[in-house]
């Protein structure tokens, strides 16, 4: 049996890059105030991350950052996807998960309007070239992730309406038509996240179930916490963890846009396990977390 992980040995579960930030207002060839919350994924060999990024207009948008190594990013000359009229945007684009399926890249970002937050889908297959596929979840909506594959069918997708404190499942038969809403995890009025929880990370397939890395708030602490759901229906729960993986410790965690916050859209799983997590830090940073998937896994279950 493996030794249980205790809240003081959590530096075993999750280790901080020495050097974080890794990207910065500093690092942007262009006028912006913030940089944060990146969508992540790996593709033939290389390290995607679509940042999301506040102009001086205080509007949000996506420029796209490379890398051979994940740690050190080539940075964006440009946008790649802005707010655009009549869109169901036009106010920002903000908080992007990238899902791979195949050879095609889904991108779920909170899409702003006159109308308040609402769920965006958009598709790429070169990261060139962007096609929005329309809002698929009115408002008030946001905090939404796609699996990386069909289940028993169906397409199937977390997220939060704003009026909710819990994480919805949906399902659909083509990504554009989504139905049979309901809640499947919900904060824990003692805990972490006790206020409420969202989605984070793309999940990840695994022996044991989904793997989601979401993030819980509390006492406006933003964490990062995992949970396993059902292989076979993503729907049902099968455990939690009982702490968080990741909590605002670090300056650049504590001060800055808005405080005290880590937040996660993106993590990717090398071939040896290790796992990249990418996270905003205080809505003003990009840092980086590693961790392995067994230990996530592990925490879950175990602790």
């Amino acid at each position: 049996m493996s030794e249980k992980i205790l809240p003081k040995d959590l530096e075993r579960v999750v280790s901080r890059y020495d050097h974080n930030p890794i990207i910065s207002t500093e690092d942007i060839p262009f006028a912006c105030r913030i940089v944060f919350n990146p969508g992540a994924v790996k593709f033939e060999e290389k390290y995607y991350l679509l940042l999301r990024i506040q102009d001086m207009a205080l509007t949000s948008n996506f420029a796209l950052a490379t890398s051979n190594n994940g740690i050190n990013f080539e940075m964006p000359n440009e946008y790649v996807f802005s707010p655009m009229q009549g869109a169901g945007d036009h106010r920002g684009v903000e908080d992007p998960r990238i899902t791979q399926i195949e050879d095609d890249f889904y991108i779920t970002y909170t899409a702003y309007s006159r109308h308040g937050a609402s769920v965006g889908l958009a598709h790429t297959k070169d990261f060139k070239d962007f096609k929005r596929l329309g809002i698929i979840f009115p408002p008030e909506n946001k905090d939404a992730v796609l699996l990386p594959e069909k289940v028993n069918g169906n397409y199937f997708i977390y997220h939060r309406p704003t009026s909710s404190n819990s994480l919805w499942a949906a399902r659909s038969p083509d990504l554009i038509h989504w139905g049979k809403n309901e809640p499947v995890l919900d904060p824990d009025i003692y805990s972490w996240d006790a206020e409420k929880v969202g989605a984070g990370a793309v999940p990840i397939k695994t022996e044991d179930g989904w793997l989601h890395i979401y993030h819980g708030v509390s006492f406006r602490n933003y964490r990062l916490g995992v949970a396993l759901f059902d292989l076979d229906d993503p729907r049902k729960l099968i455990r939690k963890s009982e702490n968080y993986i990741l909590s605002p410790e670090k300056d650049y965690e504590r001060v800055g846009e808005i405080n005290n916050i880590v937040f996660t859209c993106g993590a990717i799983v090398e071939d040896n396990g290790e796992v990249k997590i990418y996270y905003g830090a205080a809505d003003t940073s990009i840092c980086l977390a590693t961790t392995t998937l067994d230990k996530l896994v592990e925490f879950a279950k175990e602790y």
